[in-house]
């Protein structure tokens, strides 16, 4: 209702379609927005309703994607003399997962209206996300700089994506915890 269509998802996924220039046709749309579309767009893959469902998967992929910007960022990746960050159009960085935060949750709210719905009823799950993947980067940054343990689960942790470590953050918890099984 009274929203501008910037992306179409056809058959879960089998097409997307990304409205890339301005309603001018004068220019493209700014990066972000582009970015928050397709975002908006694969959360239909999984979800096709804008119900909670939807905007809780979608305010996870959006707080992956900023800390992802923010993770290369204090890793000080350039790619033809710009961050990643400022390659994404971000004019600004974040210093921890809580301004990650507070930035999906304010974008939540304004999206989350159109369709009469309250950022506050996923506020859980979208701070979960953040905690998730600063505890992958916890583990991989002790890795790196005590310089214990496997050096190759290391070294692709810390350049992986932020899924694949919380995905490596996971399988440790579950190697320890089969230790301490063993142990009792």
């Amino acid at each position: 209702e009274g929203a501008c269509l910037l992306g179409y998802n056809t058959n879960a996924g089998a097409r997307i379609d990304v409205k890339l220039r301005t309603d001018d046709l004068r220019g493209f749309r700014p990066y972000p927005q582009l970015v928050a579309t397709l975002l908006h767009e694969l959360s239909h893959n999984w979800v096709g309703e804008h119900d909670l469902l939807f905007w809780t998967n979608y305010g996870q992929m959006r707080v992956e994607y900023l800390f992802t910007h923010t993770l290369n960022n204090q890793k000080g990746f350039v790619v033809n003399g710009k961050t990643t960050a400022q390659l994404a159009g971000l004019t600004f960085s974040f210093r921890s997962s809580r301004d990650v935060f507070e930035f999906v949750m304010q974008e939540l709210t304004h999206e989350m209206a159109q369709h009469r719905l309250y950022p506050s009823l996923i506020e859980s799950a979208i701070r979960q996300r953040c905690d998730e993947l600063e505890r992958a980067t916890s583990v991989s940054s002790s890795f790196s700089s005590t310089g214990s343990g496997d050096t190759t689960t290391a070294r692709r942790s810390t350049s992986g994506s932020a899924r694949q470590m919380a995905a490596l953050a996971a399988e440790q918890r579950r190697a320890r915890e089969k230790q301490n099984d063993k142990a009792k």
